[in-house]
Protein backbone atom coordinates (compact mmCIF):
# COMPACT_ATOMS: atom_id res chain seq x y z
CA UNK A 1 0.00 0.00 0.00
CA UNK A 2 1.15 3.53 -0.76
CA UNK A 3 2.16 5.92 1.98
CA UNK A 4 -0.42 8.28 3.42
CA UNK A 5 1.53 11.27 1.98
CA UNK A 6 1.33 9.78 -1.52
CA UNK A 7 -2.39 9.10 -1.13
CA UNK A 8 -2.97 12.59 0.28
CA UNK A 9 -1.19 14.18 -2.69
CA UNK A 10 -3.20 12.02 -5.12
CA UNK A 11 -6.42 13.05 -3.36
CA UNK A 12 -5.47 16.72 -3.63
CA UNK A 13 -4.84 16.35 -7.36
CA UNK A 14 -8.22 14.66 -7.84
CA UNK A 15 -9.96 17.34 -5.79
CA UNK A 16 -8.30 20.16 -7.72
CA UNK A 17 -9.14 18.61 -11.08
CA UNK A 18 -12.76 18.00 -10.08
CA UNK A 19 -13.13 21.59 -8.99
CA UNK A 20 -10.86 22.91 -11.77
CA UNK A 21 -9.40 25.34 -9.26
CA UNK A 22 -6.63 27.23 -10.88
CA UNK A 23 -5.65 24.60 -13.41
CA UNK A 24 -4.41 26.19 -16.59
CA UNK A 25 -6.92 26.28 -19.42
CA UNK A 26 -4.40 24.48 -21.64
CA UNK A 27 -4.55 21.41 -19.37
CA UNK A 28 -8.35 21.41 -19.41
CA UNK A 29 -8.34 21.96 -23.18
CA UNK A 30 -5.99 18.99 -23.67
CA UNK A 31 -8.37 16.76 -21.71
CA UNK A 32 -11.32 17.98 -23.76
CA UNK A 33 -9.59 17.62 -27.13
CA UNK A 34 -8.24 14.17 -26.29
CA UNK A 35 -11.76 13.13 -25.27
CA UNK A 36 -13.03 14.20 -28.70
CA UNK A 37 -10.23 12.33 -30.45
CA UNK A 38 -10.90 9.32 -28.22
CA UNK A 39 -14.53 9.35 -29.31
CA UNK A 40 -13.43 9.30 -32.92
CA UNK A 41 -10.78 6.59 -32.74
CA UNK A 42 -13.07 4.39 -30.64
CA UNK A 43 -15.71 4.58 -33.37
CA UNK A 44 -13.06 4.05 -36.03
CA UNK A 45 -11.16 1.09 -34.58
CA UNK A 46 -12.09 -2.54 -34.09
CA UNK A 47 -9.38 -3.14 -31.48
CA UNK A 48 -10.04 -3.57 -27.79
CA UNK A 49 -6.67 -2.13 -26.76
CA UNK A 50 -6.36 1.63 -26.35
CA UNK A 51 -2.81 1.83 -27.70
CA UNK A 52 -3.72 -0.18 -30.78
CA UNK A 53 -6.63 2.18 -31.43
CA UNK A 54 -4.36 5.21 -31.18
CA UNK A 55 -1.75 3.72 -33.53
CA UNK A 56 -4.40 2.49 -35.97
CA UNK A 57 -5.76 6.02 -36.11
CA UNK A 58 -2.25 7.33 -36.79
CA UNK A 59 -1.75 4.88 -39.65
CA UNK A 60 -5.13 5.70 -41.19
CA UNK A 61 -4.66 9.47 -40.94
CA UNK A 62 -0.99 9.67 -41.89
CA UNK A 63 -1.83 12.36 -44.47
CA UNK A 64 -2.81 14.71 -41.61
CA UNK A 65 0.86 14.81 -40.58
CA UNK A 66 1.75 17.40 -43.22
CA UNK A 67 -0.56 19.93 -41.57
CA UNK A 68 1.19 19.59 -38.19
CA UNK A 69 4.86 19.31 -39.20
CA UNK A 70 5.90 22.60 -37.61
CA UNK A 71 4.21 21.78 -34.31
CA UNK A 72 5.66 18.27 -34.34
CA UNK A 73 9.14 19.64 -35.00
CA UNK A 74 8.76 21.88 -31.93
CA UNK A 75 7.57 18.91 -29.88
CA UNK A 76 10.45 16.60 -30.83
CA UNK A 77 13.09 19.34 -30.49
CA UNK A 78 12.72 18.87 -26.73
CA UNK A 79 13.88 15.92 -24.68
CA UNK A 80 11.75 12.82 -25.13
CA UNK A 81 8.50 12.69 -23.19
CA UNK A 82 9.12 10.68 -20.05
CA UNK A 83 7.20 7.69 -18.79
CA UNK A 84 6.12 9.34 -15.55
CA UNK A 85 7.18 12.13 -13.25
CA UNK A 86 10.21 14.36 -13.23
CA UNK A 87 13.26 12.84 -14.89
CA UNK A 88 11.65 9.53 -15.83
CA UNK A 89 13.12 8.16 -19.03
CA UNK A 90 10.88 7.64 -22.04
CA UNK A 91 9.53 4.19 -22.59
CA UNK A 92 11.10 2.39 -25.53
CA UNK A 93 8.19 3.13 -27.88
CA UNK A 94 8.22 6.89 -27.19
CA UNK A 95 11.97 7.03 -27.63
CA UNK A 96 11.73 5.12 -30.91
CA UNK A 97 8.94 7.41 -32.16
CA UNK A 98 10.81 10.58 -31.12
CA UNK A 99 14.09 9.57 -32.76
CA UNK A 100 12.33 8.54 -35.94
CA UNK A 101 10.46 11.85 -36.25
CA UNK A 102 13.63 13.83 -35.56
CA UNK A 103 15.40 11.97 -38.33
CA UNK A 104 12.54 12.38 -40.81
CA UNK A 105 12.20 16.10 -40.00
CA UNK A 106 15.96 16.68 -40.30
CA UNK A 107 16.43 17.59 -36.64
CA UNK A 108 19.90 17.00 -35.21
CA UNK A 109 19.54 14.27 -32.59
CA UNK A 110 22.80 15.04 -30.81
CA UNK A 111 21.93 18.70 -30.27
CA UNK A 112 18.74 17.68 -28.47
CA UNK A 113 20.30 14.98 -26.31
CA UNK A 114 23.07 17.35 -25.29
CA UNK A 115 20.53 19.70 -23.64
CA UNK A 116 18.48 17.00 -21.92
CA UNK A 117 18.66 17.03 -18.16
CA UNK A 118 21.79 15.07 -17.27
CA UNK A 119 20.13 12.54 -14.97
CA UNK A 120 17.37 11.90 -17.50
CA UNK A 121 19.90 11.53 -20.31
CA UNK A 122 21.83 8.88 -18.36
CA UNK A 123 18.62 6.92 -17.75
CA UNK A 124 17.52 7.38 -21.36
CA UNK A 125 20.80 5.90 -22.60
CA UNK A 126 19.66 2.62 -21.01
CA UNK A 127 16.30 2.61 -22.83
CA UNK A 128 16.46 0.34 -25.85
CA UNK A 129 14.84 1.20 -29.14
CA UNK A 130 12.04 -0.88 -30.59
CA UNK A 131 12.47 -2.49 -33.98
CA UNK A 132 9.32 -0.94 -35.38
CA UNK A 133 9.06 1.52 -38.24
CA UNK A 134 6.33 3.97 -37.22
CA UNK A 135 4.55 6.01 -39.86
CA UNK A 136 4.85 9.74 -39.19
CA UNK A 137 1.39 10.27 -37.75
CA UNK A 138 1.56 6.97 -35.93
CA UNK A 139 4.80 8.09 -34.21
CA UNK A 140 3.24 11.43 -33.32
CA UNK A 141 0.18 9.73 -31.87
CA UNK A 142 2.42 7.52 -29.71
CA UNK A 143 4.12 10.60 -28.25
CA UNK A 144 0.81 12.42 -27.71
CA UNK A 145 -0.61 9.30 -26.10
CA UNK A 146 2.26 9.36 -23.59
CA UNK A 147 1.50 12.99 -22.74
CA UNK A 148 -2.14 11.99 -22.35
CA UNK A 149 -1.22 9.04 -20.11
CA UNK A 150 1.02 11.20 -17.95
CA UNK A 151 -1.77 13.75 -17.51
CA UNK A 152 -4.64 11.30 -17.11
CA UNK A 153 -2.73 9.18 -14.60
CA UNK A 154 -1.53 12.17 -12.60
CA UNK A 155 2.17 12.08 -13.43
CA UNK A 156 2.24 15.42 -15.29
CA UNK A 157 -0.16 17.53 -13.27
CA UNK A 158 2.57 19.80 -11.87
CA UNK A 159 1.91 23.25 -13.29
CA UNK A 160 2.84 25.81 -10.65
CA UNK A 161 6.57 26.21 -10.13
CA UNK A 162 9.86 25.02 -11.44
CA UNK A 163 11.41 23.42 -14.46
CA UNK A 164 9.04 20.44 -14.47
CA UNK A 165 5.99 22.72 -14.38
CA UNK A 166 7.29 24.75 -17.34
CA UNK A 167 8.02 21.57 -19.29
CA UNK A 168 4.55 20.16 -18.59
CA UNK A 169 2.92 23.40 -19.73
CA UNK A 170 5.00 23.39 -22.91
CA UNK A 171 4.14 19.75 -23.72
CA UNK A 172 0.44 20.36 -23.13
CA UNK A 173 0.49 23.55 -25.21
CA UNK A 174 2.18 21.84 -28.16
CA UNK A 175 -0.12 18.85 -27.77
CA UNK A 176 -3.14 21.16 -27.91
CA UNK A 177 -1.93 22.79 -31.11
CA UNK A 178 -1.52 19.39 -32.77
CA UNK A 179 -4.81 17.99 -31.47
CA UNK A 180 -6.78 20.99 -32.70
CA UNK A 181 -5.35 20.73 -36.20
CA UNK A 182 -5.87 16.96 -36.30
CA UNK A 183 -9.47 17.23 -35.10
CA UNK A 184 -10.22 19.88 -37.72
CA UNK A 185 -8.67 17.74 -40.45
CA UNK A 186 -10.85 14.79 -39.40
CA UNK A 187 -13.95 16.94 -39.67
CA UNK A 188 -12.96 18.12 -43.16
CA UNK A 189 -13.05 14.50 -44.28
CA UNK A 190 -16.78 14.23 -43.53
Amino acid sequence: MKTSDTLKKASEVVDNWLKSRGYPQDFLRFFFQWTLLNLYYNAFSQSDEEMKKVLEFGREYDNAFNSVKEEVANLVRTECVGDGKYEAPPNSWVKTASLLLRKRLGINQQSICSVCREHKRRMCDNVNLESYNFGNMEALMRILYQIRCNLFHGDKTEYRDGEEAERNKMLVSLGNQVLEIVLKSIMQKY
